[in-house]
């Protein structure tokens, strides 16, 4: 089995989650880094994982590590790069840079440097030069610059980000990204056979993920703008049979999710995004309060919340009023269910009125939030 060296891209706080997902899909020596893991994998093992993970934003390929100190010594390294192989004259590039560095921190500057190098290392060898299409490149190149000038040159089998699900046509304010939210129901142990409720549904990323997880639907088939499809070698006919085994082990008979939201706009784009991800037939959605949660009897599962919070809402006293109600209505009719909240608001555990089972601190962008898991018993 001849397998290569990959980086997977995630959220932090959702490593782990990501290894073990990983694992599972069959990569090989798995292992947590900063804001993702590194593993190895067959050709097979990587189309599978493109098609079917849920917590990955991006597979990247690393093909050289150097290290520098200024812009110019990056040009240098990134000319040393054999470029003729992932590149043709026929081939079309752009370069994502991620850099971390404290003097070399501006991400357009090094993309134009590192493409001078790539081009002038064509010029030089064939008097042509491969052209640059930032919008929709044959290959896309990642350069990640790290706080101690160590760069890592990369090709980024995903293409676009892929969070990137393609089912997001109507959204609202601070959307969930689809990635995160994917993550916090693998953490939270939600029994895709068991009922899901998001009484806070805004547009439906909760909702449309765990469908998505319940119908055992590859992410793949609906993001399919994968970057590999264009590199040299791609093994088209594998590729073909992995996306038809992903339809066929796609299940139709769901029907335990549901959703809820005070805005009647929120729940029209979730119905709008629903429809696009083709599981209008698979959540039930309505306009209600969150203390007038709606709980099946059967198949006890997950109630799962992203309140609003920080730009998204502007006084926060009324719904800091509503938490003990939620938490009363829920004691009296979700009795077995696992109560899981993602929250920015940090006074959220101290007004609830109950005691976490769990808790962890997690980003949302840029916003540092409280992941919360309560169980909820009757009164």
């Amino acid at each position: 089995m001849n397998t290569s060296d990959y980086f997977s891209k995630t959220l932090q706080g959702l490593e782990p989650v990501l290894q073990q997902e990983l694992t599972e899909l069959g990569a090989i020596n798995a292992q947590v880094r900063k804001r993702g893991v590194a593993f190895e994998a067959d050709d097979h093992t990587l189309y599978r994982i493109l098609m079917y993970s849920r917590i990955a934003l991006r597979i990247l390929k690393p093909i050289a590590v150097g290290k520098v100190s200024n812009e110019q010594e990056l040009y240098d390294f990134i000319k040393t790069v054999e470029w003729h192989g992932p590149l043709t004259l026929k081939t079309t590039f752009a370069i994502d840079c991620d850099t971390f560095h404290p003097e070399m921190n501006h991400n357009i500057f090094l993309s134009q440097k590192s493409k001078d190098a790539i081009v002038d290392q064509f010029r030089e060898r064939y008097e042509l030069r491969p052209s640059v299409s930032p919008k929709d490149p044959d290959v896309l190149i990642n350069l990640h610059v790290g706080q101690d000038g160590t760069v890592t040159v990369s090709l980024d089998a995903s293409g676009k980000s892929m969070n990137q699900r393609g089912y997001r046509v109507a959204t609202g304010p601070a959307p969930l990204n689809e990635v995160l939210a994917a993550g916090l129901l693998k953490m939270s142990g939600w029994d895709p056979s068991t009922t899901l409720i998001d009484p806070m549904c805004g547009t439906g990323t909760f909702l449309i993920e765990g469908a998505l997880m319940a119908k055992n639907k590859a992410p793949g088939l609906l993001h399919d703008g994968f970057g590999i499809k264009r590199w040299p070698g791609f093994r088209s006919i594998l590729w073909l049979q992995i996306q038809k085994d992903a339809r066929d082990a796609t299940r139709k008979d769901v029907d335990w999710i549901f959703g809820s939201d005070i805005n009647d706009r929120a729940i029209d784009s979730t119905i709008k995004n629903l429809k696009r991800a083709r599981l209008s037939q698979n959540v039930k959605v309505r306009v209600g309060k969150v203390d007038q949660i709606y709980v099946p009897p059967e198949r006890k599962g997950v109630i799962i919340m992203n309140p609003p919070y920080g730009e998204r809402i502007g006084d926060m006293s009324t719904l800091r009023s509503l938490y003990p109600k939620i938490l009363t209505h829920l004691k009296k009719y979700a009795s077995g269910y696992k109560l899981v909240v993602f929250t920015g608001d940090k006074e959220f555990k101290n007004v609830f009125g109950l005691k976490p089972d769990r808790s962890m601190e997690l980003l949302n962008g840029t916003i540092p939030c409280d992941y919360l898991e309560y169980s909820i018993h009757g009164s």
